[in-house]
């Protein structure tokens, strides 16, 4: 079978110098005067609507020891502590650079930082954290890329590492099957979800642009979002990513005793559907590059799924 692993890890350790070719919903809201701003229902940023969400679905002010995994700049974690200034975060992120980023986005807060690959963590440094945080990124982890029907039979002899414990993760999660034809597998994400929840930490919250995603009926006509069920890939600078499937993680979860809250990231961010922004989207955008930037932005809110997990 002619499959092949997509890994980000020498771009991200050796290559990233700026997220500026791949704005984040996090990063696209974060400046005060982004015109972004402007089609919400409340002018903040995005760790403010997610802290608060999350207060809605998690005991948030007993939350003290929160790692996050992959945290970019860092400002999601600094509109955390700007809504409870006694969590005691660990940054744990495979790019140096973001780490400094970081280190700067945070200064003056007690931050543990750590630079590792979290597939490589020691599940034991996991223990004690209340909640663990996975914010657009887990489509940055590796995906198996290609792999066709004959995954699914393989020979009597030992296979390839790698198809061997993304069989493993099949038959264990009873996962459903990919229709017929060439198929991707989020495999380094599913492997970061199952260490987390094998680790018990108590709450989790994941987002990622998903190949499930779903657009309102009523909101169809203004927003496009074209979902093929199984992982696509998203070609960025230096590197690619792939679409989440986020049934399966939510399998993951519920196999380890979670609940799970599921939906688009427009549950936490209110957008006001004026009709001027009725028009922007109706024209796809294409009256100008700030429509073009909104038009955007407002179908990101669909194309983005979050899971908010809660152990039993």
């Amino acid at each position: 079978m002619d499959y092949r692993l997509n890994s980000t890890k020498s771009y991200h350790v050796y290559e990233l110098g700026t997220l500026g070719w791949e704005l984040t919903v996090c990063n696209a809201l974060y400046p005060p005067q982004t015109p972004i701003r402007k089609i919400l229902l409340h002018d903040d940023s995005y760790g403010h609507f997610l802290y608060d969400y999350l207060s809605r679905l998690v005991p948030m002010a007993d939350i003290r020891k929160v790692l996050e995994i992959g945290g970019g700049y860092g400002y999601l974690m600094k509109d955390f502590l700007d809504r409870n200034s006694s969590l005691r975060p660990c940054m744990l992120d495979i790019s140096p650079f973001l780490l400094q980023r970081q280190k700067e986005t945070l200064e003056g807060h007690d931050i543990f930082y750590r630079e590792e690959d979290f597939l490589e963590t020691d599940p034991a440094v996991l223990t004690g954290f209340d909640l663990a945080v996975l914010n657009e990124n887990l489509g940055d982890f590796p995906t198996l890329v290609n792999l066709s029907e004959e995954f699914f039979e393989p020979p009597a002899q030992v296979i390839d590492p790698n198809l061997k414990r993304a069989l493993d993760l099949f038959e264990r999660y009873n996962f459903e099957r990919p229709a017929q034809g060439l198929f991707n597998f989020n495999i380094g994400a599913i492997e970061a979800l199952e260490k987390i929840c094998a680790s018990g930490v108590p709450y989790v919250y994941l987002g990622e642009h998903s190949c499930e995603a779903a657009v309102p009926g009523h909101l169809q006509s203004m927003i496009h979002v074209d979902s093929k069920g199984s992982p696509e890939r998203i070609s960025l600078k230096g590197h690619d990513e792939y679409t989440i499937k986020m049934s399966y993680l939510e399998k993951i979860a519920h196999t380890f005793h979670y609940t799970s809250v599921r939906g688009p990231f427009a549950d936490f961010i209110p957008v006001d559907f004026t009709d001027r922004l009725r028009f922007i989207l109706a024209s796809q955008g294409r009256y100008g590059d700030e429509d073009e930037m909104i038009c955007q932005f407002v179908e990101d809110l669909y194309k983005y799924e979050y899971l908010v997990l809660a152990k039993q």
